[in-house]
């Protein structure tokens, strides 16, 4: 994981690692989503054994 805390310059830069961090959550939907797709292949008798991955039609990001 990349150290946010500290800049290209080496000086540590808190205000800046938030703001990384804040855009690179994943949105709520998103557990909402993977949540509902395990509950579906539950309640169906199948199981979810690998990775879901989903697209944001909005935004065109990719989460894994």
């Amino acid at each position: 994981m990349k150290d946010y805390e500290v800049n290209g310059s080496g000086v540590r830069d808190p205000v800046a690692a938030k703001a990384i961090r804040e855009v690179d959550k994943p949105p709520e939907n998103l557990s909402l989503a993977i949540r509902l797709m395990k509950f579906a292949a539950d309640c169906l008798g199948f199981e979810v054994i690998g990775r879901i991955w989903l697209r944001d039609k909005k935004t065109g990001m990719e989460y894994k």
